[in-house]
């Protein structure tokens, strides 16, 4: 079983006015499902003690344990968080998905990747653009990284990097499309190129008003050709 242990409900209602209050009696909806199971299993997971929980979970812990609570009583399952909903404006967590995992099993997953070297970049003047930042990964679940680390150090201006290029370990299989463009290492734009950018976005600008202009003109021409034609 995972070392972390979070307790959580098994509740009998759904859908968005559940979820609603729930969340004013300090609790988030939740889910459960895997391979085994026929079909989810919706949770109720206290907020303080979600807190309390993420608090102290180590730093690249995948694997926790779930403790079921019902009528009948509590079971525990092994599970990986799979997705967390977070709402940035009201800063806070609004729904989490559990993954049932069963060791010596494969499963899928999102892996976020880590940059390292980023100041022998910015070193040579160049611009950071990063497109993708998690890759899919499939392996067993003991061996799911925390992070897959990119390493820009050897990378001039004009590299780039692809999903392919990334490095793990041979127990790791990444699904995510090989050509995909990680990164791209760019060179800086100087103050007379934005300045230029500037100057092209005043002239857009202008255009569009005028098609506006003209367009609002149209209707009145119109009726004036039609009222002739009478």
């Amino acid at each position: 079983m995972g070392k972390s242990m979070l307790k959580v409900r098994i509740r009998e209602k759904t859908g968005k006015a559940e979820a609603r209050r729930l969340r004013r009696k300090g609790f988030i909806p939740g889910v459960l499902y895997g391979p085994h199971l026929e079909k989810g299993l919706p949770l109720e997971i206290e907020i303080s003690q979600l807190k309390n929980f993420l608090s102290l979970l180590s730093e690249g812990e995948r694997i926790i344990t779930l403790q079921l609570l019902n009528k009948e009583g509590e079971e525990k399952r092994e599970v990986i968080i799979k997705d967390t909903q977070y709402n940035w404006i009201k800063g806070r967590i609004e729904h989490l998905d559990f993954y049932e995992i069963t060791r010596g099993e494969k499963i899928s997953t999102e892996v976020p990747l880590r940059l390292v070297g980023e100041e022998a970049v910015t070193k040579k003047g160049g611009v950071i653009e990063q497109m993708v930042r998690e890759v899919e990964v499939e392996c067993l679940p003991e061996n799911i990284p925390s992070y897959i680390d990119v390493n820009l150090k050897d990378l001039e201006i004009g590299d780039s990097i692809k999903v392919k290029d990334l490095q793990v370990s041979s127990e790791v299989k990444i699904l995510t499309n090989p050509e995909e463009i990680v990164l791209s290492i760019l060179s800086p734009i100087s103050e007379a190129e934005l300045e230029k950018l500037e100057e092209e976005k005043g002239v857009m600008a202008e255009e569009v008003e005028v098609i506006e202009k003209e367009r609002k003109e149209e209707p009145k021409e119109e009726k004036e050709s039609a009222k002739k034609g009478e």
